[in-house]
């Protein structure tokens, strides 16, 4: 183990995560290592799991991913979920994370962009989830449209949704509503919602009537303090109006945070 990961193990939260890696993968210190920035990884390059899954990390941002999801593990997924709805799928790490945690869940996973669409398709290939994982290539919405997503040099993680007569250039996708993609795959019910979806969070969800958040049991969410004119407040006084109490919430002083939130009966 390298010297800089045993200062590494004094924070506790740190040593959890990092424990975990020591069981999630052989290949433990080199990518601890890595996403402490005490070391580099040459990408592309793959990531081998104890379980015997294989994940092909392209970019940095993919281990970050791997490191939130699976061993900080921010989105809660209960073994008795059945229905889980993957808003920002990206390239399909939370639904590999949620095909595991709860084996009989059918999970529906949106990607839009093209390129990542396609990693997306090809992890749930690649790990032999097609009957389990629906792959939509398309975003959710506040209205249903065409909109662009930037093609540009940054990772997939942090491409966002722009108006569809925007200047800049940038694949043209389609955006649905929350209500249309439930209803258009036959969701009378959602155990989980999760949505990581770079700012565009407050349009969809602030244009979902109660109707609709009512046919949810849980939301497990990443919200951005940058995307005026929303506010946190705005959001979780609708989400509250909805039937929905915060479980946990971690925000940092940027307005970035994470959070979840489950209905009352």
């Amino acid at each position: 183990m390298p010297k800089q990961l045993w200062k590494a193990l004094s924070n506790a939260n740190r040593a959890v995560e990092i424990l975990r890696a020591t069981a999630e993968t052989p290949q433990w210190a080199r990518i601890s290592a890595a996403y402490l920035g005490l070391t580099r990884l040459e990408y592309p390059c793959d990531l081998q799991l104890r379980s015997g899954e294989k994940i092909r990390l392209q970019e940095l941002t993919d281990l970050k991913t791997f490191w939130q999801i699976f061993l900080r593990r921010v989105y809660n997924v209960h073994p008795g979920d059945r229905v889980i709805l993957d808003l920002g799928a990206n390239v399909g790490l939370f639904s590999l994370y949620a095909a595991r945690c709860a084996r009989e869940a059918h999970i529906f996973s949106l990607e839009p962009f093209p390129s990542t669409f396609d990693r997306l398709t090809g992890t749930v290939r690649d790990h032999h989830l097609e009957k389990r994982v629906t792959c939509l290539n398309y975003a959710v919405t506040g209205t249903d449209g065409i909109r662009t997503m930037a093609n540009n040099s940054l990772p997939s993680q942090r491409r966002t949704l722009s108006s569809a007569s925007s200047p800049q250039n940038g694949a043209q996708v389609h955006g649905k509503t929350l209500q249309a993609v439930m209803d258009e795959n036959g969701l009378a019910t959602v155990d989980l919602l999760k949505m990581d979806i770079e700012g565009s969070e407050y349009e969809v969800l602030l244009s979902s009537p109660t109707a609709v958040m009512q046919r949810i049991s849980r939301v497990a969410l990443e919200y951005h303090g940058d995307s005026a004119p929303y506010s946190k407040d705005q959001l979780f006084h609708h989400l509250h109006e909805a039937g929905f109490s915060p479980v946990w919430d971690v925000c940092d002083q940027h307005g970035y945070g994470v959070t979840e939130m489950v209905r009352r009966n």
